[in-house]
């Protein structure tokens, strides 16, 4: 069987990755007849349980597996297969950046292309803090090429540039760079912002 390929769509909070997600999902299922599967990280709680939810409350059905054992896709696939009597094309995962860089996901999504599944994944790049997010960016190795990963990020909070940054709020302040990395938010806790606007309390300065 040839081997699946990879799209990406990635960027920022708010650039709604999700919902161009969930339009790729629709168009695959409504005009190309492809059967969909869709993932997402137990960890992420903001959509609701079962569900992946755009920037618009729009949502869709999703299993969840836990963020530190992503091997668990391959016995569900296997499970939902065996339950419709046919097999998927296409295996989807929203909220990439939750499996974190240590995780296995990245060998399981080599695995489900080796496999013949094509594979969407959508997910933010950096965290607050301006460090690669989880294993969204190590993705790009399973891309073909350039024209594989679509990049989306909304515009700054402040300024109305295009904003690549998530800016975490606590308190109605700008968290400090000592701040745990994952802290499930929305609206209430994140901001988009720039590079220019960006504001980071305590972030180490540079030896040299």
């Amino acid at each position: 069987m040839p081997r699946g390929e990879l799209k990406l769509i990635i960027g920022n909070m708010f650039g709604n990755k999700t919902g161009r997600l969930m339009l790729e999902v629709e168009t695959l299922r409504e005009f190309g007849r492809k059967r969909v599967f869709i993932f997402k990280p137990e960890i992420d709680t903001r959509s609701g349980k079962g569900i992946i939810k755009d920037f618009h409350s729009k949502t869709m059905e999703a299993s969840e597996v836990p963020a530190r054992d992503p091997w668990q896709v391959i016995p569900a696939i296997r499970r939902k297969e065996s339950e419709i009597g046919s097999r998927f094309h296409i295996i989807a995962f929203d909220e990439i950046q939750f499996f974190p860089a240590d995780s296995p996901f990245y060998q399981v999504v080599d695995e489900l292309l080796d496999r013949g599944y094509d594979v969407i994944a959508a997910g933010l790049a950096l965290d607050f803090k301006r460090d690669p997010f989880g294993s969204t960016l190590l993705l790009f190795g399973l891309c073909k090429g350039s024209h594989d990963c679509l990049w989306l990020n909304p515009l700054c909070a402040k300024c109305g540039k295009p904003a690549a940054l998530p800016q975490r709020i606590i308190d109605g302040k700008p968290a400090p760079y000592n701040s745990p990395q994952v802290h499930v938010g929305g609206k209430e806790t994140y901001e988009p912002r720039c590079y220019e606007c960006h504001e980071l309390p305590g972030r180490p300065m540079p030896p040299y």
